[in-house]
C-alpha cells in the first residue's frame, strides 16, 4: 500500500507534503494507522504499490506554470524543482491543490517543452 502525505511529518526522515511513499517508508502499522487517524497521511495505492492517476485541469496546471516561471532561484531544490511550498506561497489561492506530485507532472512538461524548443 503506498500513502500520498497530507501534512509534513517528521519520523526517521521528513516527509513532503503530497510525496507518495510506501507503507514500510513511514513506519510500523500502528505508526501509519496513527497517520491516518491524524489526517496526516491518505491511501494513494493499491498493495502492488501503484498510485492513483493524477488528475490536473488546465486551470491548475497554467497557475502552476506561471508560478514556476515566477520563483526567485532559492525557491528550487538541490536537484533543480521547485519547493511545493514555495509554489504554495506564490499561488494561496490554489495551494491545497499543490502537491509534489502535481508540481512533478507540471516541471517534466515544462523541461520536455523546454528542450524541444533547443
Amino acid at each position: 500500500m503506498s500513502y500520498r502525505i497530507k501534512r509534513t511529518v517528521i519520523a526517521a526522515k521528513r516527509l513532503e507534503i503530497g510525496d507518495q511513499v510506501n507503507a514500510k517508508d513511514i513506519g510500523t502499522e500502528a505508526q501509519v494507522a496513527r497517520l491516518l487517524a491524524l489526517g496526516a497521511i491518505e491511501k494513494a495505492g493499491d498493495e502492488a504499490g501503484t498510485v492513483t492517476p493524477l488528475e490536473m485541469d488546465d486551470a491548475l496546471r497554467a497557475a502552476l506554470t506561471n508560478a514556476i516561471n515566477d520563483l526567485p532561484g532559492d525557491a528550487f531544490d538541490k536537484s533543480g524543482k521547485p519547493k511545493v511550498k514555495a509554489l504554495q506561497d506564490a499561488a494561496p489561492s490554489i495551494a491545497d491543490r499543490i502537491t509534489a506530485a502535481a508540481r512533478d507532472t507540471v516541471w517534466a512538461e515544462m523541461q520536455a517543452a523546454a528542450n524541444a524548443a533547443t
